[in-house]
């Protein structure tokens, strides 16, 4: 169990239903028995990652989740919840200064998954004005195509026409749509290879009832990725194994989170906050 989570839940749960946040969720049910899975989301308040985990509760007192974050919430930029939320649960940290960063943390994320751990990721990198959904960075379409696990959608947004509270939406588990195939002759590379290895082990992971043993099954499979990995670092660097997504890619992850907000919301390249950004990010 990830205990804790299981300590800090029972505080999180009546944070969640004060005035300040009155929490609200659907889709439960979908969320896989445990991990090894990558949820994905849109970024709306600056406690989303823990609005979303009560939100799937039971799942995580079974596996730990642990979120891509970046290094400012560490150094406190980002409030005490979330620096105390990066200390206490743990976190994948992306310095967005440095060079090849995602490369690194697909790596780190295949080992936890590898554990039956829940990678979360909020591919847009920073929070949006409510209605609106930002474009989303490649790190996370190329991890979703390095390893053979379902991908969990999540909508969050503040209801607007009534409390001001926050809701949540967890859709369906999905794996990323097929490769197109290489032209018949064409030279594979070690990166191609790569992929289609992954593709075999995806189309199985498919096929996989997500209870208990069937996500065992799928922590087992990361092992073989990795394996995959190590013989072909002498050929290939991690951060060319790592960019391997197709262009259309972030835009089907994109869609698939569009899909369980409001209607109304639109996709934009830049946040539009109407005017001067809001002061306090709680209540964004």
């Amino acid at each position: 169990m990830w205990l804790r989570f299981i300590i800090v839940k029972p505080i999180g749960l009546v944070m969640a239903r004060g005035k300040k946040y009155n929490l609200k969720y659907t889709g439960e049910e979908h969320a896989p028995y445990r991990g090894p899975f990558i949820v994905v989301s849109n970024h709306q308040t600056g406690v989303d990652v823990f609005a979303e985990g009560l939100a799937f509760r039971k799942v995580l007192n079974r596996s730990r989740m642990l979120p891509w974050a970046k290094t400012e919430i560490n150094q406190g930029k980002e409030g005490l919840l979330g620096w105390f939320l990066w200390h206490w649960l743990g976190t994948i940290p992306i310095d967005r200064g440095a060079i090849n960063e995602a490369p690194k943390a697909i790596r780190m994320s295949m080992d936890y998954l590898r554990k039956g751990k829940i990678i979360f990721v909020h591919p847009e990198g920073t929070r949006f004005p409510n209605g609106q959904l930002g474009p989303f960075t490649y790190g996370l379409a190329n991890l979703a195509r390095a390893v053979p696990v379902p991908v969990l959608p999540i909508g969050i947004w503040r209801r607007l026409d009534g409390d001001g509270g926050i809701q949540v939406n967890v859709g369906m588990p999905f794996f990323m749509p097929d490769f197109e195939a290489l032209p018949e002759g064409q030279e594979v590379h070690p990166a191609s290879l790569f992929r289609q290895r992954v593709e075999g082990l995806k189309k199985w992971s498919e096929q996989i009832v997500r209870d208990k043993n069937g996500m065992k099954l799928m922590a087992g499979m990361i092992d073989l990725v990795l394996d995959a990995v190590t013989r072909m670092e002498q050929k290939i660097t991690h951060e060319k194994l790592f960019r391997v997504a197709d262009p259309d890619d972030n835009e089907y992850l994109r869609d698939k989170v569009l899909e369980l907000l409001p209607e109304g919301w639109k996709k934009v390249d830049e946040p539009d906050w109407g005017g001067e950004r809001p002061a306090s990010k709680e209540r964004r």
